[in-house]
């Protein structure tokens, strides 16, 4: 929501609120002075524009095994603290983040992910609306993820573990005499 958009939403929500003729519905005077509604205006407009204080990470319950993998999805493990996803080199796991302000009320705001990794364990795909991101994994190994909106980070890790066999070469030895 822009400033001015914000602006305009503020004021109209505060001339309703001092408006209510029912005063058990409204804890202002009937007739309220144009200061007293312009100040809950501003309020209103500093809580619809305020940067987040708080950026809320989290995994999804599950990973998805990666289109054209063959075998069962295996299980995501998470960490006792609800974070550190492990899962296989054949899966891939989907993490979200809600920016808050300091009373727990989602705001809105462009973040960035990223991956100590360069691409090595995992890939990123971030969502259009940047709230969501999937982390494929490439290869077995650890990568420290990151997402940020300038201000605070969130960060966690993915362990990337080698998956279960998926095909078996067998390499005959050159003949020799007995």
């Amino acid at each position: 929501m822009d400033i001015d958009e914000a602006r305009f939403a503020s004021l109209a929500l505060a001339v309703e609120l001092h408006a209510a003729t029912d005063l058990s519905l409204s804890p202002f005077d009937e007739n309220p002075s144009a200061e007293r509604v312009l100040e809950t205006a501003g309020k209103f407009t500093r809580w619809l524009t305020e940067r987040p204080c708080r950026l809320r990470l989290r995994p999804a319950p599950f990973t998805f095994q990666q289109p054209g993998y063959p075998g069962p999805a295996v299980p995501t493990q998470i960490g006792d603290h609800g974070m550190s996803v492990t899962m296989t080199d054949s899966q891939e796991v989907t993490y979200t983040c809600e920016a808050e302000d300091s009373k727990g009320a989602q705001v809105s705001d462009t973040l960035t992910w990223s991956s100590d990794d360069n691409g090595a364990v995992v890939t990123l795909t971030p969502s259009a609306d940047t709230l969501s991101c999937v982390f494929a994994a490439v290869a077995p190994g650890t990568a420290n993820i990151t997402v940020t909106d300038g201000t605070l980070n969130g960060v966690d890790v993915i362990t990337v573990d080698a998956g279960a066999v998926a095909s078996l070469v067998l390499t005959p030895g050159t003949p020799v005499a007995e």
